[in-house]
């Protein structure tokens, strides 16, 4: 019953681990929004093919959380993506400042993309 009770209490654990770090997914930089970036295209099964390039355009609300987000990409369909994705995407951190207009450009290459600002 002792091993039980042990088993029980360690995967009540795990789970409430997995559940709040799920839940808690803010972006703290441009690094981690780029990676965010990546991962809405890869979960929608849009490549950004070797040589092409994102541009995304944002700034940031009082309660830190991303508006006025534009994007510019060869394909529209990943610029409608992106847009609606991003948009009130929540930010935390010290490094964003209100009323910022911030660039990011993330260019394809084969089979990542990689960051440059």
């Amino acid at each position: 019953m002792k091993r039980f009770k042990l088993l029980l209490l360690t995967l009540i654990i795990s789970v409430s681990t997995v559940i709040y770090a799920e839940g808690s997914k803010k972006i703290y930089d441009l690094n981690s929004l780029s990676a965010e970036i990546e991962h809405i295209l890869r979960d929608a099964n849009q490549n950004l093919e070797e040589g092409n390039s994102i541009t995304v355009f944002f700034s940031v609300s009082e309660d830190k959380s991303i508006q006025h987000v534009s994007v510019a990409a060869g394909k529209p369909e990943i610029c409608n993506l992106l847009r609606k994705k991003l948009q009130s995407q929540k930010l935390d951190g010290t490094k964003w400042r209100e009323g910022m207009i911030y660039e990011l450009s993330i260019i394809g290459r084969s089979p990542v993309a990689c960051i440059s600002h």
